[in-house]
């Protein structure tokens, strides 16, 4: 073969060699292109891992109630759908009584209360700070606690209007928790919501504006899990907040702070099958919820329904899913959602 044929046979393969090469790479775009396309719409079913067994039964705090009749208003009249399993995460909970009391302490010195506490109850320490006239009370099964100050009797604090506005009470706020290494990564993120309150007759009365008021809370929500909001026992309120006053006096300014913020590990979860929205509704009608937010009327409309995780007030191991309720009037309801199989019912 001269080295001209040579030449035109090279050109020839080379020409049609990168033809080909196109195709493939066009068929397999095409290919796994297809593939990911049947996948999104098909997606590979695992089934739940249930890998922590049977778990204890949702305990909601003792709440009388009237029986109700429901019926439904939904968008587009149309039942919601949601996935047949989500995650239950873990809570760690302190190992000893005495090392968590050792904890607690030095949280209450960084907070300014030096005294030696008092066990009021089983788990349960006193704080006192006579200069200021305040009370920390902490639960030391389970690293609550609670700042109280008589501030119903100071009247002093009537007369103070001039709170901080909403981004200098978060902040301060943020710092005073800080102090105690309370303002955790979860609390950190999460929204933060800032209300108005007035102090009168003895008793706190929430307000609409900052020139009403002469006190203001900061509510601390926990980042959301896998898009579930976490709610708690008060629903709309934050198990984590801190209730500032207009007081110049540095010792006045944090007149109240709860503290609720269990330890969720993010990490360590299962998958548990959940009833479908059909079966909660028949739990709800059946009388198998609990009231969150209650309403006078026999007759309720429910106009929204959602999947969230309920923040624990009972000693309990786990954070699990529950269905929300929310209808007329503000009536809120909850029903546990893993599947009583699962859940010991």
């Amino acid at each position: 073969m001269s080295l001209t044929q040579t030449a035109y046979t090279s050109r020839i393969l080379i020409k049609f060699g990168s033809v080909g090469v196109m195709a493939l790479i066009l068929l397999w775009t095409i290919a796994t292109t297809s593939y990911r396309i049947y996948r999104s719409r098909h997606p590979i079913y695992y089934a739940p891992t249930v890998k922590y067994g049977v778990l204890p039964k949702i305990v909601f705090p003792e709440k009388e109630r009237t029986t109700k009749n429901f019926t439904l208003e939904l968008p587009n009249d149309t039942i919601p759908k949601f996935s047949d399993q989500s995650k239950v995460y873990i809570i760690y909970r302190p190992n000893t009584t005495f090392l968590a009391l050792q904890e607690d302490t030095q949280t209450a010195k960084s907070f300014g209360f030096s005294d030696n506490p008092v066990e009021i109850k089983t788990g349960i320490y006193e704080f006192k700070d006579t200069a200021t006239n305040k009370t920390l009370t902490v639960n030391v099964l389970d690293g609550d606690f609670e700042i109280t100050y008589p501030y119903a009797s100071d009247q002093m604090l009537l007369t103070e209007t001039s709170v901080p506005n909403k981004s200098n009470a978060i902040e301060i706020a943020s710092n005073f928790l800080s102090r105690g290494d309370k303002l955790t990564d979860d609390l950190k993120n999460g929204e933060k919501n800032v209300s108005y309150w007035k102090i009168d007759s003895g008793t706190l009365k929430s307000v609409s504006s900052q020139s009403e008021a002469n006190a203001i809370r900061v509510d601390f929500f926990r980042k959301d899990f896998d898009d579930f909001s976490l709610v708690s026992a008060n629903f709309g309120q934050a198990s984590v907040s801190v209730l500032i006053s207009g007081s110049t006096v540095e010792a006045k300014k944090i007149i109240g702070v709860n503290f609720k913020d269990i330890d969720i590990d993010r990490e360590s979860s299962s998958t548990y099958p959940l009833k479908t929205a059909e079966e909660a509704i028949s739990d709800l009608k059946a009388g198998n919820y609990w009231t969150a937010k209650d309403v006078s009327d026999t007759n309720v409309v429910i106009r929204k329904i959602y999947l969230a995780y309920y923040e624990p007030t009972t000693l309990t191991n786990y954070l699990q899913p529950i269905f929300v309720f929310e209808g007329d009037n503000n009536f809120v309801a909850y029903v546990p959602a893993v599947t009583g199989k699962y859940t010991g019912e």
